[in-house]
């Protein structure tokens, strides 16, 4: 196991809007892309939160839109690491109503 760290930049673009955090996950819900899913968590704005992930190659979804989720969302493959380091990634909205403002996946 190792950790994953999301940080989600403050900004004033969706400022009101919850993001969710989910994790690839045989046993999940939700299919986004075509792969199952499962909620890790959620984030506000200007917050941080850390999780448990599995060591191995996963795919990371964040997902912006409660209504529609398979249209609104973002994805991140997190390769596999043997050592067990942990991860640190950010995300933030960019502002484009026409598109939902969507939130992209970085690294500092």
């Amino acid at each position: 196991m190792r950790n994953l760290t999301m940080h989600r930049e403050k900004t004033i673009i969706a400022c009101a809007a919850k993001i969710r955090i989910f994790i690839e996950d045989v046993d999940g819900k939700l299919i986004l892309d075509g792969v199952k899913c499962k909620q890790i968590g959620s984030l506000k704005n200007g917050k941080t939160d850390t999780y448990a992930i599995t060591s191995e190659r996963v795919k990371l979804f964040v997902v912006f839109s409660h209504v529609a989720p398979q249209k609104y969302h973002a994805v991140c493959l997190l390769e596999a690491d043997v050592r067990n380091q942990n991860v640190e990634l950010f995300t933030a909205p960019m502002a484009d109503a026409f598109a939902g403002n969507p939130f992209y996946i970085f690294t500092k």
